[in-house]
C-alpha cells in the first residue's frame, strides 16, 4: 500500500504542521505484539500502541507506525519520521513537528537540529520534572509577562539545558492562577492553585513570540479528534488477528480509506472544513436510488432533498469542468452528455 499512501502526501498544504500522537487499543486474547503497558482505560490489560502522524487542520493521517503495547510515545519515532521525511513532498511541505510531553526528549529534539539539509522546526510540551520546576522557580518576577490576576495567564521565557540535553534550548512557560471558588468556611484559608505548562521549541522569537507559541500548541488538540473518529466511527480498534502483520495491514488499509474518503468529501462538498464520517456517510452513501430506462437512456433517479440535490449538482459541475481541462476526450462539449455521466449539469444548472 506504500504507493497508494504516497499519493496522500500530495493533499498536504504547502506549509503543514505534523502532529504526532499515539493511542492505546486494548486487546483481549493472546495476539502477536500484544503487551501490557500504559493503558488508562483498562489498566493491566494488554494492548497495541500505534503511533500516528496527522496533518493539522486537515484531519488527514499521513503515516502510522505499528507498535507493541509496552512502548512509550517516542518509541520508534525517528524511524517513523525518516519514512515520512523520505518523501520529497513531505520535505517541501512539513514545516513543524508538534507533540505532547512524550516527545520532548533529547533524541527526538536532536533529530531536528542535525546539520545538513534544513529540517522542520519542533514544538513539544515538557514534562514538569524537578529540574524544570526549579528552573521555573528561579524566573525573576519582572520577567513574567502579564498581571498576576486570577484566571489570567502569565508567560515567561528562559534558556534551559536539562540533564541529558546536548545544548541549551528555548523554553516557554505559561502560568495561570486558578480562582478560588466560594465554599464552606473550612476553605477560607485555602490557597489558589497554579496551572503551569512548559514548551520547548527551536522557533526563534522573530518567528513566534511567547504567546504565539502557547496558542500554536493549543491548536494541537484537533489531532485528538482524528483518533476519536478512527476508533468510534471507522472501527480502528475493533479488528485484531492473531498475526501482527494481518492486524497492521488492516489498520493501514483502514487509514488509507479514511484519508481517501475525507478528501472525497471535501471535493464533493467544496469546503475547507472536515465533515466526520458519521455525517458524511449518511449524506453521500445512504442515498436511495432507482435506475430507470427511458428513450434508450439509463437514468439514475436519486431521492434526495433540495439541499443535498444542489450539493450534488454543484459537485458534478466541478467534475465536468475539471475533466474538460485535464481529459477533454471524456467530455463532448457540443454534443450530448457523456454516457457515464448520469446527471448533466449543463442541461440542469444548479
Amino acid at each position: 500500500m506504500e504507493e497508494a499512501e504516497r499519493d496522500i502526501y500530495l493533499a498536504m498544504p504547502n506549509s503543514s504542521i505534523a502532529d504526532w500522537d499515539s493511542t492505546v487499543t486494548t486487546r483481549y486474547g493472546h495476539q502477536e505484539d500484544v503487551a501490557v503497558g500504559y493503558n488508562p482505560h483498562k489498566p493491566g490489560r494488554p494492548s497495541h500502541h500505534p503511533l500516528v502522524c496527522a496533518i493539522a487542520g486537515t484531519r488527514m493521517a499521513l503515516h502510522m507506525e505499528w507498535r507493541k503495547g509496552n512502548t512509550v510515545s517516542a518509541t520508534g519515532w525517528i524511524e517513523a519520521m525518516e519514512k515520512v521525511w523520505s518523501n520529497p513532498v513531505a520535505r517541501q511541505r512539513i514545516k513543524l513537528n508538534r507533540g505532547d510531553i512524550g516527545f520532548g526528549q533529547e533524541k527526538v529534539i536532536a533529530w531536528h537540529e542535525q546539520p545538513g539539509p534544513e529540517r522542520p522546526s519542533y514544538l513539544f510540551k515538557l514534562k514538569l520534572t524537578k529540574n524544570v520546576k526549579r528552573a521555573i522557580q528561579k524566573i525573576d518576577w519582572p520577567d513574567w509577562q502579564g498581571h498576576p490576576t486570577e484566571g489570567m495567564q502569565q508567560l515567561a521565557e528562559l534558556e534551559l539545558q536539562l540533564t541529558g540535553w546536548s545544548r541549551p534550548r528555548r523554553v516557554v512557560v505559561s502560568r495561570t492562577l486558578k480562582p478560588i471558588n466560594a465554599g464552606p468556611q473550612e476553605d477560607f484559608w485555602k490557597l489558589g492553585d497554579e496551572i503551569i505548562h512548559a514548551y520547548v521549541t527551536n522557533l526563534e522569537e522573530s518567528q513566534a513570540q511567547a504567546f504565539q507559541i502557547v496558542e500554536l500548541y493549543r491548536q494541537r488538540g484537533d489531532a485528538e479528534n482524528v483518533f476519536d473518529e478512527l476508533k468510534n466511527q471507522w472501527g480502528f480498534a475493533g479488528f485484531c488477528a492473531h498475526n501482527a502483520v494481518v492486524s497492521e495491514c488492516a489498520a493501514r488499509l483502514l487509514l488509507l480509506i479514511y484519508n481517501l474518503w475525507s478528501i472525497f468529501v471535501r471535493v464533493i462538498k467544496n469546503q475547507q472544513g472536515h465533515t466526520e464520517a458519521i455525517t458524511s456517510r449518511y449524506e453521500l452513501l445512504m442515498i436511495p436510488g432507482r435506475l430507470v430506462t427511458s428513450g434508450r437512456q439509463r437514468i439514475l433517479r436519486l431521492s434526495v432533498g433540495i439541499k443535498l440535490g444542489k450539493l450534488l449538482k454543484a459537485a458534478y459541475s466541478r467534475l465536468l469542468e475539471w475533466l474538460s481541462q485535464t481529459a477533454p476526450q471524456l467530455v463532448l462539449c457540443n454534443g450530448p452528455s457523456p454516457p457515464w455521466l448520469l446527471f448533466d449539469p449543463r442541461a440542469h444548472p444548479a
